[in-house]
């Protein structure tokens, strides 16, 4: 199998920045664009070879000030979570995010910034009254059941009225303007002050409550992932479903692309309640480097009706649309709190974490009771990972060997993200034909021996690939070390069956 520039696969392009016509407008970077030229080893996708190295997965660490906002205005009741959005500000200075509450049988979506990101302020926005107030952070109100505000910036679009997109679901049960379920948009020129889009008709007709909405910046589209029905294994279960589009006020009906499987349902047994067994609550799904990660809600419904706790594992992909699970047994990529925290019942994400200085930041709403166990309460805190570090292929005292499939167009030079404990990594080239290069070899390369989130390999000196045409192919050796990814200087490269 080589790895080509292919534009039907698009991960792992540069070029592919420049494939649709009006790609230059695209261009301009957009708040909380995660995509590089990192490759990452969360699943076996560019590999062709690997002995000696087992794949280990690392949760999210919760920041120790957690909970960071909590629900402490009248408007917010006990009840204030992250089904929303986390950007950096567009000056670099601070940050704003997007949540909502529950209160007294309302949703309320609101507002909120923070200098740090760990101190959060309320600003009075002036714009939707309360008890008599506009003194309050609410955005916007058009019925007491809008909620789950997903906000997306796109700094391309001409009019300067465009240049944030809000999406946000509505049940339809509010005549006689509300009666139809999905998803509404709406347009800002600053985050703050919306315009209705499509004439305050849904942009997407769909009756899954929980959806996350992205920009895709590899392939140039907007892509969500709301929940979706399906019968699986004699339940009628909350599944995962897909869409894209180019055009924002216009979606196509959602597909399913994930479901529970067996091993999701491995809890239950003959003590179980009647009728016990696994949903997925929803999914929050981002481009990511060169690939997609994926955030899965996983809801075991302990009751066998409508109660459970809610954790998050990871899945991956290459396309956005087919998922890999990660390998069993599947321990959380952010679980629960201990018994008795602030998160211990439920846990959500956002759309989307942020990068920053070789971190990634993943603000998340948490409960402290279970989905239908009554009164608790609500707040949002900070988890951290380092970069690219969902998950990394590991090798011990013996030394492990990890070989990737033909690539072409990588040239420059190749770095990688790792971490030593005592140990070493080395990596080889091998050409077309799967023969070392001739001073690309294992003992030509100068181990690295660090821990290091973008370290240059070198042979001799030379840390320039050796220029032999396409394909060539990477073999890394290592011991006592976790590999989490790896990149070239220049080019990238995307997988063609032959």
């Amino acid at each position: 199998m080589n790895i080509r520039f292919h534009l039907r696969k698009p991960l792992y392009l540069l070029v592919f920045l420049f494939w649709f016509p009006a790609a230059s407008s695209y261009s301009v970077e957009h708040l909380g664009d995660l995509t590089g030229p990192w490759i990452l080893f969360v699943d076996d996708h560019v590999i062709e070879h690997k002995d000696n190295v087992s794949r280990s997965y690392h949760a999210f660490q919760k920041h120790e000030a957690n909970p960071l906002l909590i629900a402490d205005k009248a408007w917010e009741g006990s009840t204030s979570y992250l089904y929303g959005t986390v950007l950096p500000a567009e000056n670099e200075n601070g940050y704003r995010m997007w949540y909502h509450s529950w209160a007294n049988g309302e949703y309320r979506m609101l507002y909120a910034t923070s200098r740090d990101g760990l101190q959060w302020d309320k600003p009075n926005l002036g714009q939707v009254a309360f008890e008599g107030s506009t003194q309050n952070n609410i955005l916007f109100r058009h019925t007491h059941e809008n909620h789950s505000p997903q906000v997306i910036h796109t700094p391309w679009e001409r009019d300067p009225e465009q240049r944030y997109k809000f999406i946000y679901y509505e049940y339809g049960r509010t005549p006689p303007d509300f009666t139809i379920s999905g998803y509404y948009g709406m347009s800002s020129p600053d985050g703050v002050h919306w315009n209705v889009a499509n004439e305050m008709k849904p942009i997407l007709k769909d009756h899954g409550d929980v959806g996350n909405f992205v920009w895709d910046s590899l392939r140039k589209r907007y892509i969500a992932w709301p929940k979706k029905f399906d019968e699986v294994r004699g339940f009628r279960r909350r599944s995962v479903g897909f869409t894209e589009t180019r055009d924002f006020e216009n979606w196509p009906t959602t597909k399913l692309v994930l479901v529970p499987d067996e091993f999701d349902d491995r809890w239950v047994n003959e003590k179980s309640a009647d009728n016990a067994h696994t949903d997925f609550y929803g999914m929050s799904g981002f481009a990511y480097e060169s690939m997609y990660i994926g955030f899965l809600w996983v809801f075991p419904i302990t009751d066998g009706k409508n109660d459970g706790p809610i954790f998050v594992e990871l899945v991956t992909s290459h396309d956005g649309e087919h998922w890999t699970r990660q390998e069993k047994p599947r321990p959380p990529i952010l679980p629960l709190g201990t018994e008795g925290a602030w998160d211990d019942g439920m846990v959500f994400t956002p759309n989307h974490p942020l990068v920053e200085d070789g971190i990634i930041k993943l603000y998340y709403g948490g409960f402290d009771t279970t989905h239908s166990a009554g009164d608790g309460s609500a707040a949002i805190g900070l988890a951290t990972l380092r970069k690219d570090g969902f998950a990394s292929l590991d090798a011990g005292p013996k030394v492990g060997i990890i070989t990737t499939t033909r690539l072409v167009g990588a040239t420059g030079t190749l770095a990688v993200n790792y971490r030593s404990n005592s140990g070493w990594l080395r990596a080889e080239i091998l050409d077309g034909k799967g023969n070392v290069v001739a001073g690309y070899s294992r003992e030509d390369c100068t181990p690295l021996t660090a821990d290091n989130l973008d370290e240059t390999l070198s042979w001799g000196g030379r840390k320039l690939l050796p220029n032999i045409g396409n394909p060539l192919q990477i073999r890394f050796i290592l011991r006592n070390t976790a590999l989490y990814s790896f990149r070239f200087g220049e080019g990238t490269s995307e997988k063609d069956p032959e």
